[in-house]
């Protein structure tokens, strides 16, 4: 859809019509590969998931004390570039990722389904690390899971045309969440 005076439409390329075909998502093994830093693709998404993933395991000094309750110029420049990344990735999906008519919207845009997930692994890891309770540690490692499961099953979709990622919005600031 496009309104008069919302900006230049976006020329959508022909996509797969079925499962079997590809989409220039990553799956979800290659995803977490790119995350940690193990992965050999050149899909501009494996860099910013790398670098999202870095960001967040960086972030979590202060989110664990007083630190994060003052304002902090360090962790402020932080969460600055990974909404530069977010944007990226938004903007890398609006170009390559097919909008179908008729097909439900998802609730949040890849740029935030990466970020996410990039802290959930940065979290489970430092938690695995670093807790002493294995049942912390295993909460931790099933919420990864469902993390997993949750975005493979957004790639089926997509693939399936059956839903479709909104474009995404930065708002007007950081900080007023």
């Amino acid at each position: 859809m496009h309104l008069k005076g919302s900006g230049p439409m976006i020329k959508q390329p022909n996509y797969p019509s079925s499962p079997t075909e590809t989409l220039p998502l990553l799956e979800p093994a290659h995803l977490f590969q790119a995350i940690a830093g193990r992965s050999s693709s050149t899909s501009p998404l494996a860099g910013w998931a790398r670098e999202l993933g870095d960001m967040h395991a960086e972030l979590i000094p202060f989110q664990l004390g007083d630190i994060l309750r003052q304002r902090n110029p360090a962790g402020e420049q932080i969460h600055a570039a990974i909404d530069r990344a977010v944007s990226e990735i938004d903007a890398w999906a609006a170009r390559n990722i097919p909008r179908m008519k008729g097909a439900r919207t998802h609730t949040h845009t890849l740029g935030e389904v990466i970020s996410r997930i990039a802290k959930i692994y940065a979290v489970t890891w430092w938690t695995v690390l670093h807790s002493a309770d294995s049942e912390t540690r295993h909460r931790a490692w099933f919420h990864l899971g469902e993390a997993r499961e949750s975005y493979a099953e957004m790639v089926d979709e997509i693939r399936w045309r059956h839903l479709q990622l909104p474009l995404g919005w930065t708002g007007i600031c950081r900080g007023t969440e």
